[in-house]
């Protein structure tokens, strides 16, 4: 079965997914092509090495660079994006607000599952041209934005072909 998910992912850009982060499941990628990345679009993009520096021990092997934490790369993050270029983020202990509006279930943690301390990126930031904010509501311990901050290499769009049922 395995052997069969690397040939269709290599062919029809099948990604598997099996994380608590996006429903599990399967997942098929395409090209950013013409339209602008959208508040809401599922996407895989790639951290910055500063965020992989610091949070090296939460990845693993992937295509994305990995800086000098990880010269061998690290897994994108598929995500939802949540703030696009333009908007203005705020991040404290209660959570992400994008545009004044408080994202559910985006507090961020300051320990992680195994106790040790974790450094959300708290303050505010105006998104550039070219940077998103990526969240995930579907469980507390998720990595994305709130610790790596913006993404600025946003590689593909992704949608869901089959996933588990919660």
């Amino acid at each position: 079965m395995s052997v069969l998910i690397v040939v269709a992912g290599a062919l029809f850009g099948v990604r598997v997914n099996t994380t608590p982060s996006l429903p599990p499941g399967l997942y098929v990628a395409s090209e950013l092509g013409e339209r602008p990345v959208a508040r809401g679009d599922l996407v895989a993009a790639c951290p910055d090495t500063a965020a992989v520096q610091r949070l090296g021990r939460y990845w693993t092997n992937g295509r994305c660079p990995g800086g000098a934490a990880r010269p061998d790369g690290v897994r994108p993050l598929a995500k939802p994006v949540a703030g696009v270029p333009g908007d203005t983020v705020r991040v404290d202990r209660a959570g992400v607000w994008v545009g004044g509006r408080l994202l559910p279930a985006s507090a961020p943690l300051f320990r992680d599952r195994a106790g040790r301390p974790v450094q959300p990126a708290l303050g505010v930031h105006v998104l550039k041209s070219g940077e998103y904010w990526l969240h995930s509501g579907r469980v507390p311990t998720s990595i994305d934005s709130r610790y790596t901050g913006p993404v600025r290499s946003v590689l593909e769009r992704l949608r869901p072909i089959w996933t588990e049922a919660r």
